[in-house]
């Protein structure tokens, strides 16, 4: 695959697919399955994405990160804040709590509350902002993969005590940052064992890792009565929860490098950012209030063809949103204008 890792970005494509569609009106045991392994593959992919050595100090990469997570995050934040405020205003929204709440909210950014109830995915980006804090700390202090991967292991550990034992969301996503940096380690560890790892990256890979997802996905949910969510802090078995995971992300992989150069997925992982930030809070929201009869008597063999035509209209009416974004208001995503 040419270009900018082009292979990533179908994979990333993939994954915003898996997520959007994941977000709709679907049966509970798809949904259950997705959401397995669809938020750990970010946090892979960006991993895989992370380099230290190209910051000469601490402070260039922490005013990098700012740029590229922090400053996309309050932009859309203050975007689907406003967006709020009009479905308020139409009644499309019953929300008792003073509305300066989530404006405030958006600073304290603890998901899952009414301080955040307008934010929707973009939780995501400041969830990525610590972890990749804290595993440019594991990176550059540790050095040694062994006492790195040691180290991942053991906060992921940490997180999943903590959502355990107290499950109440810390500020900035802390919580979930130290479950999410045990795939964003593993990303970055794949990158320099890519090679050695090819053998394994075939049809027969595929289905194995396919039917080990599944099978640990469904067990874990058997066990624990409920699905995988990193935004409510539920993980159910960690062993389960952790195979079923990096199997999913595997025979992703796997099928990427089958599929080969798309440029439609590319297109949607070049602009994942975009398409995470606006199609649950408001394309989601929009379609909702056009289809609300429809919804309200949905059949259970109905729900997969509507969540697979909420799916593609988000990616049609983002897509041209996303063009405008980029090449007029970069300053949006922390960027500037070429």
């Amino acid at each position: 695959m040419k270009g900018r890792l082009g292979w990533l970005d179908v994979g990333k494509g993939i994954g915003m697919v898996f997520v959007i569609f994941a977000h709709d009106h679907i049966p509970t045991m798809v949904k259950t399955l997705i959401y397995t392994f669809h938020m750990p593959l970010f946090f892979f992919l960006s991993g895989f994405l992370f380099s230290p050595t190209k910051y000469r100090s601490f402070s260039r990469f922490f005013i990098s990160k700012c740029k590229s997570l922090v400053i996309p995050y309050f932009s859309f934040s203050i975007i689907v804040y406003l967006w709020f405020l009009f479905r308020y205003s139409i009644g499309d929204i019953d929300y008792s709590s003073s509305l300066f709440k989530p404006l405030v909210g958006t600073i304290i950014g603890i998901r899952n509350s009414e301080w955040t109830v307008h934010i929707g995915a973009l939780w995501f980006l400041s969830c990525l902002f610590i972890t990749e804090l804290i595993f440019y700390f594991l990176k550059t202090k540790l050095k040694k993969n062994l006492f790195v991967v040691s180290a991942l292991i053991f906060m992921s550990l940490l997180g999943y005590g903590y959502s355990r034992f107290v499950g109440e969301p810390l500020p900035w996503n802390i919580d979930a940052a130290f479950i999410a940096v045990l795939f964003f380690g593993a990303g970055n560890v794949y990158k320099e064992s890519v090679q050695k790892l090819n053998p394994i990256l075939n049809l027969r890979g595929l289905l194995f890792f396919c039917f080990l997802n599944l099978t640990t996905g469904y067990f874990n949910f058997l066990l624990s009565g409920q699905r995988v969510d990193m935004y409510e802090s539920l993980y159910g078995n960690y062993m389960l929860f952790v195979i079923s995971a990096f199997s999913g992300i595997i025979a992703l992989l796997i099928a990427v490098q089958k599929i080969g150069t798309n440029a439609v997925l590319e297109y949607i992982g070049r602009n994942s950012l975009i398409y995470l930030a606006l199609h649950q809070s408001i394309v989601f929201s929009i379609l909702n209030m056009v289809f609300k009869e429809t919804l309200e008597q949905e059949s259970l063999l109905s729900q997969i063809w509507i969540g697979t035509v909420y799916t593609i209209i988000a990616l049609l009416m983002i897509a041209p949103v996303a063009y405008v974004i980029k090449n007029y208001f970069p300053y949006i995503l922390g960027k500037s204008k070429m």
